[in-house]
């Protein structure tokens, strides 16, 4: 019973002990760096206070296989990596927002690795951007390592589409007035290139940060901007205003509003096995019901990329299809309906 006993004793200290210094992070200054010792299965976190608004880089050098993780001070997660530093190091970059705090946890790639490790902090100041205009198209020169920084300012709510052009592998990330990172994409364009979607709020301002896909990526590029206004509001955000939908018709859905719904009714003679599914770029959600409100199924992402899909036998009646934004995503997709044998 004692050495029960002393054994929970000493895992209960282990247990106090490490959620101690997850809450009390060692601090790293900016501009500075610290030398550690990393061992297996261990998890070391840091603190980085900013005092001006730039461009944040924490990194690790060394032998040893890192990952990082980046927080904010409310332990939101916004940003982790492996092996964008050099060799098997890890190095993360966000946008630092003046007088704030930033956590960040240090790991071995997987669990059996330790060994020794360096981590660095430092800040730049954030880059003049180069402005976008709707239908124009703009060229600019990668070099080994860099980054190219973009502005649009949203003069009217709609979908703003940004994509780039050309020979090289291109990264872009989209960030908010408050430079937020809100989206980021590798190949959704064109071979290699970038290509971005997102819902605009009118008189905002909206950054973009192309970069080569990895450090060794260099040469020109286009980049264009295109956007399109919402069109008059459908106003089927309600059951009761439900849109009509026929086999094969292919609908824009436009989400203008984080957890807005938007209704459609599907009317059938006979029974079938009935699909219905969402495609685009923002993450949805479908729920689909009876003509008595009752629920029959619903779906997140059964479809392509954070798609939602139903496939669901109906009975000859009158059917409801609920399409939403997960969390508070907006913006524009596809509704599709068919029938399979």
């Amino acid at each position: 019973m004692t050495q029960k006993i002393i054994y929970l004793s000493i895992i209960l200290t282990l247990i106090v002990s490490a959620n101690s210094f997850a809450q009390n992070p060692q601090e790293l200054r900016v501009n500075s760096f610290i030398n550690g010792d990393l061992g297996a299965d261990q998890e070391i976190w840091y603190s980085v206070r900013v005092t001006d608004a730039g461009i944040l880089t924490v990194e690790t050098t060394g032998s040893t296989d890192t990952y990082l993780e980046a927080y904010d001070a409310q332990r939101n997660l916004l940003k982790e990596d492996d092996d964008s530093g050099e060799g098997h190091n890890a190095k993360i970059e966000i946008i630092a927002v003046r007088g704030s705090t930033y956590l960040f946890k240090l790991r071995g790639y997987s669990s059996d690795i330790s060994g020794p490790f360096r981590i660095l902090a430092s800040q730049r100041a954030l880059p003049p951007a180069t402005q976008l205009r709707s239908g124009a198209q703009v060229s600019g020169n990668i070099n080994t390592g860099s980054d190219n920084w973009y502005s649009f300012n949203a003069f009217a709510a709609g979908i703003l589409v940004v994509e780039t052009s050309g020979d090289i592998d291109t990264y872009m990330e989209a960030y908010n007035d408050v430079y937020t990172l809100i989206d980021e994409n590798d190949d959704g364009g064109e071979s290699l290139n970038a290509r971005i979607e997102i819902a605009l709020t009118p008189a905002k301002m909206y950054y973009f940060k192309v970069r080569g896909y990895n450090s060794d990526v260099s040469g020109p590029f286009r980049i264009s901007a295109n956007f399109t206004a919402y069109p008059p509001d459908e106003r089927n955000t309600e059951r009761a205003r439900a849109f009509p939908v026929r086999l094969g018709e292919v609908l824009y859905v436009y989400l203008r509003a984080p957890s807005e719904s938007r209704w459609y009714v599907y009317q059938t003679t006979s029974a079938v096995n009935f699909v219905t599914q969402t495609k685009g770029n923002i993450d949805t959600l479908m729920n689909l019901y009876d003509s008595a409100g009752v629920l029959l199924a619903e779906d997140d992402d059964s479809g392509e990329d954070l798609n939602a899909l139903i496939r669901h036998r109906l009975n000859a009646g009158t059917y409801y299809i609920e399409v939403k934004g997960y969390s508070e995503a907006m913006g524009r997709c596809t509704l599709h309906t068919e029938i399979w044998p």
